[in-house]
């Protein structure tokens, strides 16, 4: 097979939402490539392709690397291919927690698509950012910057775009405690993902399904879900949304009493984690391994919620840093009042919707 057919084979990967195996072949023709081979716009879209499909496979590191040599090649081209390439660049600095940087290089590239009069080109940027925003506890925020994402995607019609502003809707909704309109917006989504036959969407849509009806008590209708999303990431060969589906059946799980289930869930998501130095992913796992410790024992990890305490300072994960504040004040059993406001402060009532006890159900 010739690399023009090996590059269509890749391809066809890619759209079927089978990154990681797009991937190795898109880096089995870097092998068989000399600099002379195709000309400097070719080579352009060749790493940018491999960024994509690093960043969508959960190798992070690996897709900034792809994204930087793209963004070599692209201030030789133009000025479309050097935003496209921050954009990429700024989606993959977000999955290792570089919150700030991610959102710098973000502002670089729509500036450009701005300058360009790109629509579709800003209104990524709109759900890039979103996703940062919603990362660093700025919810209100992240829930208009999908709004506003939404509202281009719909004007250009673009369908995947629409499905996938729905999603971000959706997990700001939940986040803020709207767990009826989570469900909506992400059920919204699935129709469409379903539609235009876009098979990680639809794996990701069933866990925002899973988890809309885990936070409003509906266990079983979750659990379905969960099992939906699973299925389709395995099929895929996901790793990083399917870490975080295992994430959500472990505290599942954890609510409703099954506690060797949720360890094993958060043990297998937690690996995949550190596989791909997702830090927000490693807390949320900790946490889950934290409170079971204590269900089971009544002894308070204390050195690894002050290490938690620090990482989430440290990466500027304010929500997570509030959700190890109030498992320890729960375990502790001091008062959780002035968290109500904290919260509020970061557009969440979350804690107004739940049962503030051991084992917590977190958004």
């Amino acid at each position: 097979m010739g690399i023009i057919d090996e590059i269509k084979k890749a391809e066809k990967l890619q759209r079927e939402s089978r990154f990681a195996d797009a991937l190795s072949i898109y880096e089995k023709i870097d092998k068989e490539l000399t600099d002379d081979s195709f000309d400097e716009e070719w080579f352009y879209y060749l790493r940018l392709n491999e960024g994509h499909c690093a960043r969508l496979a959960g190798e992070f590191r690996k897709a900034i690397n792809y994204y930087r040599l793209a963004l070599k090649i692209a201030k030789n081209l133009d000025e479309s291919a050097i935003a496209d390439a921050y954009a990429g660049l700024g989606t993959a600095l977000r999955a290792i927690g570089k919150l700030k940087k991610a959102i710098e290089v973000f502002d670089i590239a729509q500036e450009v698509y701005e300058n360009l009069d790109d629509i579709e080109g800003q209104a990524y940027i709109l759900w890039a950012k979103g996703g940062t925003f919603r990362f660093m506890g700025y919810i209100n925020r992240a829930f208009e910057s999908f709004r506003k994402s939404l509202s281009i995607y719909k004007r250009l019609g673009d369908k995947a775009g629409i499905g996938y502003s729905l999603c971000g809707l959706g997990g700001a909704s939940r986040v803020m405690g709207n767990f009826k309109k989570s469900l909506e917006y992400y059920t919204q989504a699935n129709r469409i993902f379903k539609k235009i036959k876009d098979k990680f969407g639809v794996a990701y849509s069933y866990c925002g399904v899973a988890n809309a009806n885990r936070m409003m008590g509906k266990f079983e209708e979750a659990m379905r879900y969960f099992s939906l999303a699973t299925k389709n990431y395995e099929e895929i060969g996901d790793k990083i949304s399917y870490a975080y589906t295992l994430w959500g059946e472990g505290t599942l799980a954890k609510v409703i009493g099954d506690l060797d289930k949720a360890m094993e869930k958060f043990l297998k998501a937690e690996k995949i984690f550190a596989e791909t130095g997702d830090k927000r992913g490693l807390i949320y796992t900790e946490l889950g391994k934290i409170e079971i410790k204590f269900i089971t024992s009544g002894k308070i990890d204390r050195r690894k919620i002050d290490s938690l305490l620090l990482i989430s300072k440290m990466y500027g994960y304010n929500f997570e840093r509030l959700h190890i504040v109030l498992l320890d004040k729960v375990m502790k059993g001091e008062g959780i009042n002035r968290l109500y406001g904290e919260y509020e402060k970061f557009g969440s009532r979350f804690l107004k919707k739940i049962d503030v006890k051991v084992p917590l159900n977190l958004p």
